[in-house]
Formats: C-alpha cells, structure tokens, sequence
C-alpha cells in the first residue's frame, strides 16, 4: 500500500482551489478504505455466523448459495414485516385517536341540539 501523505517539505503556497480539491482528495479515500474494511469483515461475520432452521442450526457458511439466498430473503421479509407491523400500529392509534375527536364533536354536537 502506498503512502498517500504528503511530506513536511511540501510547499504551503497552493491555492484555495487547489486545496479544496486536496480535502476532497483525501475525503474520498477514506470512505473508500471504510467501505473496503466493511467488505473485509463482511464476509469473516458471515462465515462464523449460524443459522437456526426447524430447531436444527447450520453454519451459514455451510449453506448452498441458494439456501443463503433464501435465508437473506427470510430475514428481509421479517424486517418487513416488522416494519409493517410498526405502520400498522402508528395507523391504528391514529385512528382511535381520529376516533375519540369525532366522538367528542358529536357529544358537543349533541348537547348544542337539545
């Protein structure tokens, strides 16, 4: 790997423009090293990971690729579900909510007509 620093006795009279294209320079690369760390450890966390199926666990790594598709499919759906589940929540308080204001129009309504 090479070193990407520049040395102490590099010239201080460059430009704005010209540094500002150096702190993006240098910004770059380091998402760039982020995302290939998280590549690297990606794989080492699926390899030890497990799998339980039908009360019986599995090394993921150990699956067929086409049992490992389907187990990110799994997981994906029960995210989804989660998440609708959520929605479905937030919805339904919201309606008692919607509920319980018609309900105090109509009383006040109600006392107004008699």
């Amino acid at each position: 790997m090479t070193d990407t620093k520049k040395s102490a006795s590099t010239t201080k009279s460059t430009t704005r423009k010209t540094t500002a294209t150096k702190t993006a320079a240098k910004k770059a690369p380091a998402k760039a090293r982020a995302t290939k760390a998280a590549a690297k450890a990606a794989p080492k966390a699926a390899e030890s990971q497990k799998v339980t199926i039908d009360g019986k666990e599995y090394a993921l790594d150990a699956l067929s690729e086409n049992a490992q598709a389907q187990v990110r499919n799994l997981q994906a759906t029960d995210r989804m579900i989660e998440e609708l589940e959520l929605e479905l929540s937030i919805a339904r308080t919201a309606r008692s909510t919607y509920a319980g204001e018609l309900e105090r129009e109509l009383e006040a309504l109600n006392t107004t007509l008699q």
